[in-house]
């Protein structure tokens, strides 16, 4: 901001117009916070992802594994199911922070293109 006041003083001292606007600025400022939090989103969205597979693969091989235990098998299971219900609530957060991004501070995108 002393800079742009500097250059602004020395081009009035040699008679030059400056257009320069401070929502420029600004804008730029929000693009990169909404670049920032897309970054971050994403990010959380690929390691819960990455969790939910694991956890599914795990619980998986644990149910094959006990063959003849009743309780281990319902146990891994309801692990299983948990895992999809854990992974349909990561997708419905990842749309409601998209929508209420899109809607209130990063607009300029459309939903579909910030879900993938």
């Amino acid at each position: 901001m002393f800079m742009l006041l500097v250059l602004a003083a020395y081009a009035a001292a040699q008679g030059v117009e400056i257009n320069v606007s401070v929502t420029e600025g600004a804008v730029d400022a929000a693009q990169m916070l909404c670049q920032i939090l897309y970054n971050i989103r994403f990010i959380l969205t690929v390691i819960a992802a990455a969790v939910g597979i694991i956890v599914l693969v795990l619980q998986g091989i644990k149910w094959i594994g006990s063959a003849d235990d009743p309780g281990a098998r319902k146990q891994a299971k309801q692990g299983i199911i948990h895992a999809i219900i854990g992974m349909i609530i990561v997708v419905l957060a990842v749309i409601l922070v998209t929508m209420v991004m899109v809607g209130n501070y990063c607009g300029t995108e459309s939903t579909e293109t910030m879900l993938g």
